[in-house]
């Protein structure tokens, strides 16, 4: 029994993979005896046949391939179009998903269960009550709760979440910790203008900017360039809010793995009577199916300047982009020794890093807005390919410095109101994307949405 693996290489690498055994190869070659089939089989094994050479002569004789799905790795963005190709595979090359962790959260009142950052978040005014559309108003508000998806009841820890919430304060008790060691070690540096000294750490900050509290007039920027000294500055409000941040940790590897929800969106242009076929009330239902080449034309009685020449992945020229949604991650970091040094959400991780100062809004970057009403006119067909679980891993050497949590950063895009994380860098060089390893892959359910559009 030989393995051959599948790749369908779209803008990602979709794995499949079978195995070929004497039974199947003797319903691709009916004409073969025994002998003949045994001795194809070690040909193949040896590499003198081309694995992809029987594929195809499978289809040719109508035999149907039954591929088991392996793998999604939907961050690769690679260009191109659709692709196919073969290999010889072994008994790693089959990929087994490991069990999903365990739901951290359940209802107190529904049977729901789930992640933390699966509840919903909801917000409430000073007096206890609930803000219903917060969003939708100009209301502020300080305090917010978590509650179930399902009924917008409270939501409790399970066993699970209990244990990870304790995994979790330890981290922070860590973290504070290193940062007393850091402070001890600091050295004091100067005030330019009164010649003060204080540790850095100790200085207050307002506006991305450190202020001199020594001075008797006013507040002087300690980090000024010489051509900014004569501006005028405002002292800022007083006492400053106390919020601890993730301090830097050891040089060294450090490997970064996101799980969330996923989205492949391309736009391309279509023509006029492709728009008024299946924007029409009748025929829009059968969108998905046209553009996934699983729709037949002919029953259909579908006219020929309305049928789709490819399948939805080649309709990319005007946009094409990949990311996940910046508001449904979970995101961990581990050290070359693999401890896991943060456990979180990636937006919680930027908050974290930079607290209360204004270079947080640096380190997320909205990078376009993707509408299809606003991407030109004429007549466009808009494709979204997404699922749930595994994002990216990626893995930063910090090159014999500290691994400076402030230096991550990510853009995004405006996808018709979501926010999706489109780029992920450290200290300005973009991070490559190496492949969820595989005991941590938890790739589950996948959705699609079609649509067509015009603009005049």
């Amino acid at each position: 029994m030989i393995t051959i693996v599948k790749h369908e290489w779209h803008q990602h690498d979709r794995q499949y993979a079978i195995e070929l055994d004497a039974e199947l190869l003797s319903e691709i070659y009916p004409d073969l005896d025994e002998d003949e089939i045994t001795e194809k089989l070690l040909q193949i094994e040896a590499g003198e046949i081309d694995v992809e050479e029987v594929v195809n002569d499978a289809w040719e004789n109508d035999v149907e391939i039954e591929w088991e799905f392996q793998y999604d790795d939907c961050w690769t963005d690679r260009k191109g179009g659709y692709d196919i190709t073969y290999k010889l595979g072994d008994e790693s090359s089959w990929h087994t998903p490991p069990e999903e962790a365990p739901d951290t959260t359940t209802c107190t009142k529904c049977r729901w269960t789930g992640k933390n950052y699966e509840t919903r978040t909801q917000h409430h005014r000073a007096d206890g009550t609930v803000i219903e559309d917060y969003y939708a108003t100009e209301e502020v508000s300080d305090h917010t709760t978590d509650v179930c998806p399902m009924c917008d009841s409270p939501v409790e820890l399970t066993e699970e979440g209990v244990a990870e919430e304790a995994k979790r304060k330890a981290q922070k008790e860590k973290w504070a910790k290193a940062r007393e060691e850091k402070e001890v070690e600091e050295e004091a540096v100067p005030c330019f203008s009164c010649g003060a000294m204080h540790k850095e750490s100790e200085l207050p900050e307002a506006s991305g900017q450190l202020f001199c509290p020594s001075c008797n007039e006013g507040w002087v920027v300690m980090d000024m360039r010489e051509e900014e000294k004569e501006e005028e500055l405002v002292a800022p409000a007083w006492p400053f809010p106390e919020v601890e941040v993730l301090p830097n940790y050891p040089a060294g590897e450090y490997t970064i793995r996101i799980w969330g929800r996923t989205r492949e969106i391309g736009v391309g242009t279509i023509s006029k009577e492709q728009y008024e076929h299946w924007s029409d009330d009748e025929h829009e239902d059968d969108l998905s199916d046209a553009l996934n080449e699983s729709y037949d034309y002919d029953e259909n009685e579908t006219p020929e300047n309305a049928r789709f020449n490819h399948a939805y992945y080649e309709y990319q020229d005007v946009k094409s982009f990949w990311g996940f949604d910046e508001d449904d991650t979970h995101m961990t970091i581990t050290d070359d020794k693999g401890e896991e040094i943060y456990e979180g959400t990636l937006e919680d991780f930027i908050y974290e890093a930079h607290g209360d100062r204004a270079s947080r809004w640096e380190a997320t970057e909205e990078e376009e807005e993707l509408y299809p009403e606003h991407v030109g006119t004429g007549y466009f067909v808009m494709w979204t390919q997404g699922g749930k679980g595994s994002c990216i891993q990626t893995t930063i050497d910090t090159e014999g410095q500290e691994f400076d949590p402030r230096k991550l950063s990510y853009k995004t895009w405006d996808v018709q109101g979501s926010s999706v994380v489109h780029r992920m860098s450290y200290d300005g060089y973009e991070l490559e994307d190496e492949g969820m390893d595989s005991g941590k892959d938890n790739w589950r359910g996948q959705w699609s949405e079609f649509s067509v559009h015009h603009n005049g």
